[in-house]
């Protein structure tokens, strides 16, 4: 989410944009030490400077909001109209300009920590272990390491993968982050056999101590923010991705999960956070609000940075009715944080989860595993 300078008028110019364009100026950005917003003010400025630009192929092009100095979408629909131009082509010539400007820095500015994603919404059943699962299979199919954790009390990741739950009396999760463990949280780990997934995708899978998780938080004295960060601590370098299969709840398990995913010193804005999963109903509306409550509170409170990475919308089937589109349309126009993907409600979804294979080898070249390696792309871009 962006938050303005206190004080600074500011509009939002809405504005459609390729996701492969967005891609690369957020990549850019990032490499320049820059915010994604900022580069974006900056790349409209110089264009008012660029009498003649070439076309760009805007094929393809989605929603994207951009917030300008008060007054600025309006002098840019002017400019556009000026040139004869609509707007999303004079956007994506400024953008385009501003890339060539910019070129990648030889080096990194920062070295960057392993990318840490949270896939939360309190509300059940709205898909978040299906999101997380497919996510860090698309992740590790295009060369990722991930560890991907199984933090929701009711093992869905666990099973639906195939996996056998740790058994209740040795060493898990929680023990790790009680600090009562006894052996290396390494041991704990499966890694998917999957020949696509190159042994690059491990999983700490459940274990049904996790519903002790709340009561032993409460009772914590010390460190409760960061056990989570603590039982990890041994082995997230060797990993690219940490994907969390949140809890369904706005308890004390969540608070310690979004600490785990706050921005590091020198992280890149955009990068680490909250993956949000939600249906085009209206309770799913509800449920984010209350979610979005939740990390604006651990922001204040905690004084760190949460980025919310964008939305999920799952399951979608528009044949289900007036309201679901109309929901689906609403979820469409946020723009912080907005859409990412939209998952179609298939069969290959529900089968693969019904026979506890990973969706990218059981239907490797269904329309919802290339919604996963798009928003694997746009996530680890």
């Amino acid at each position: 989410m962006t938050i303005s300078i206190p004080g600074e008028q500011r509009e939002k110019l809405l504005v459609n944009i390729t996701p492969q364009l967005r891609r690369r100026l957020k990549v850019r950005s990032a490499e320049c030490g820059m915010n994604v917003q900022d580069a974006a003010e900056h790349a409209v400025s110089r264009w008012y400077e660029t009498p003649v630009s070439t076309t760009v192929e805007t094929s393809g092009a989605k929603s994207w909001g951009v917030m300008l100095p008060a007054g600025g979408p309006d002098r840019f629909a002017a400019e556009c109209s000026t040139r004869n131009l609509t707007k999303v082509q004079g956007f994506a010539q400024a953008v385009e300009e501003w890339l060539e400007a910019h070129p990648s820095p030889s080096s990194p500015l920062v070295a960057q920590p392993p990318q840490r994603i949270l896939v939360a919404n309190q509300k059940g059943g709205v898909g978040k272990t299906f999101v997380a699962s497919g996510l860090a299979q698309a992740l590790a199919e295009l060369g990722y390491r991930v560890l991907l954790i199984d933090y929701d009390p009711q093992g869905h990741l666990t099973t639906r993968l195939g996996l056998d739950g740790i058994d209740d009396g040795e060493d898990s999760l929680l023990t790790h982050m009680l600090g009562k463990s006894k052996r290396h949280i390494r041991e704990l780990l499966v890694a998917l056999d999957e020949e696509r997934f190159g042994q690059r995708l491990h999983v700490l899978p459940a274990c049904d101590d996790a519903f002790l998780l709340e009561a032993e938080l409460a009772v914590m004295r010390h460190g409760r923010d960061t056990c989570l960060e603590r039982a990890l601590e041994t082995i997230e370098q060797d990993y690219d991705v940490v994907i969390l299969d949140g809890p369904p709840s706005l308890g004390m398990g969540m608070d310690v999960a979004l600490n785990f995913v706050r921005r590091r010193d020198g992280e890149r804005a955009g990068r680490s956070g909250v993956l949000i999963p939600v249906w085009a109903d209206q309770s799913s509306h509800k449920a984010y609000r209350m979610l979005n409550r939740q990390i604006e509170n651990a922001v204040e409170l905690s004084r760190v940075t949460i980025d919310q990475l964008g939305l999920v919308i799952n399951a979608y089937d528009a044949r289900r009715g007036a309201t679901v589109t109309k929901n689906h349309d609403l979820w469409m126009t946020h723009t912080s944080p907005r859409v990412l993907a939209v998952l179609k409600d298939l069969k290959e979804g529900r089968e693969s989860s019904d026979y506890a294979i990973p969706l990218l080898d059981y239907a490797p070249n269904s329309d919802l595993a290339e919604n996963m390696r798009d928003l694997a792309l746009e996530l680890c871009s």
